[in-house]
């Protein structure tokens, strides 16, 4: 698949879903950040093993809803900020850190490769909140517009391994986007593993959440991902490595 292809048509459903969703959002376009939206990669789409990273949301990084909807070329803006996050150094970021091991490990240290996705495609600005914009609680608009936007990516992009680093407070969205679900291994509220749709899925706790709300250490659940992911891709990873 060519890069230029697969965004015409992630693009072309973007400009219709949002436009639709317009009218549920009309009353919260100051409170809503503008949407967390995908600039696909080739080196993703190249990949031998296609990793989506999932967080949380993206902290008020692309302004506001209502200046989104007001700008035409909205979506493009919303692109370009994505790609600008590729190009930023790790600094002190854990998810940009794990971001970069799944990218060492999987994409041989190509971060562009590794597709990082939100669950909840706006996040929520609540002056008395602090730095945490959390807005799966928001309302039944945003959660059935975010389901339905992340679904219809991961049928698109046809990702072969997910890591959902968001704790398990957002399994309910998690288990929206993917229903048919069988279980491999769950570590009560610490680590899910399953598969879906021929996908291996991980649930962990986000990079940046404290240790002491974990029973081991955040960085122990990330290894253990890749280390049982590299085991189930194995053969792949090796090929790569031959024709390297």
């Amino acid at each position: 698949m060519l890069k230029h292809d697969v965004q015409a048509v992630l693009d072309s459903y973007y400009a219709k879903a949002l436009a639709l969703a317009k009218p549920g959002f009309s009353q919260h376009l100051r409170e809503l950040s503008a949407p967390f939206l995908l600039s696909v990669s080739q080196a993703y789409l190249d990949a031998p093993v296609r990793v989506m990273f999932i967080g949380k949301e993206t902290n008020g990084w692309c302004g506001k809803l209502g200046a989104f909807y007001e700008r035409p070329d909205g979506i493009d803006i919303a692109k370009a900020r994505y790609e600008s996050q590729h190009a930023r150094g790790t600094g002190n970021s854990q998810f940009l850190r794990q971001w970069m091991r799944l990218a060492d490990r999987f994409a041989g240290g190509e971060r562009t490769a590794v597709c990082w996705n939100n669950l909840m495609k706006m996040d929520w600005y609540r002056p008395k909140r602090g730095y945490s914009r959390t807005s799966i609680g928001h309302s039944a608009h945003l959660f059935n517009f975010s389901v339905a936007v992340v679904q219809f990516e991961i049928e698109l992009l046809r990702p072969d391994l997910i890591v959902f680093g968001c704790g398990h407070s957002y399994d309910r969205a998690l288990k929206a986007v993917l229903p048919d679900r069988q279980r491999v291994k769950v570590e009560p509220k610490a680590l899910w593993h399953f598969q879906s749709n021929n996908i291996e899925c991980f649930r962990t706790f986000h990079p940046g959440a404290r240790d002491n709300h974990a029973p081991r250490r955040i960085k122990e659940y990330y290894q253990e991902i890749i280390d049982t992911a590299s085991k189930a891709f194995a053969e792949r990873l090796r090929r790569q490595d031959f024709s390297a």
